[in-house]
């Protein structure tokens, strides 16, 4: 009868190493809930989900913030033109103005601007919330870097 109960017990604990393993493979990724800016997104998009179901999951995943566009400022003008940034309402608008010249970074329609100093960058990040065609431009200069739309 001992040994019934001895390989009951090894079936027992073969099943339950099984398990965990299942769960901790499946797992995978990173789960520290911080984000890495490891690879530059190609697109801005809404959303971001999996698409698909997780049911039993412990929580759910973050969709992942966009990336910064980037604008650059030499001699005053926009590196490579005035950048075309493209939005879906709702969506954040995260853009960063790096700038070989002092001047102060200006949205027109969401009336926000952000100072920036010679050689430094600044950050502008807030929400899609006023639909519409919008010029992001040097204020002082008068110089268009961005053209920015908000779709429906």
């Amino acid at each position: 009868m001992q040994s019934n109960a001895a390989k009951a017990l090894v079936a027992i604990g073969s099943i339950v190493a099984i398990v965990v393993l299942l769960i901790v493979f499946a797992g995978g990724g990173d789960e520290d809930g911080g984000t890495t800016a490891s690879a530059p997104a190609t697109t801005v998009e809404a959303g971001g989900g999996s698409g698909g179901s997780s049911a039993g999951a412990e929580k759910p995943e973050k969709p992942a913030k966009p990336e910064f566009a980037r604008i650059t400022i030499v001699n005053g003008q926009p590196k490579g033109g005035v950048s075309d940034l493209s939005y879906s309402k709702g969506d954040e608008i995260r853009l960063e103005v790096a700038s070989d010249v002092a001047e102060e970074v200006h949205v027109h329609g969401y009336d926000i601007s952000k100072s920036v100093d010679a050689g430094d960058q600044v950050k502008l990040q807030f929400g899609a919330e006023i639909e519409g065609v919008f010029e992001v431009e040097l204020e002082r200069s008068a110089v268009q870097i961005a053209q920015l739309t908000v779709k429906p």
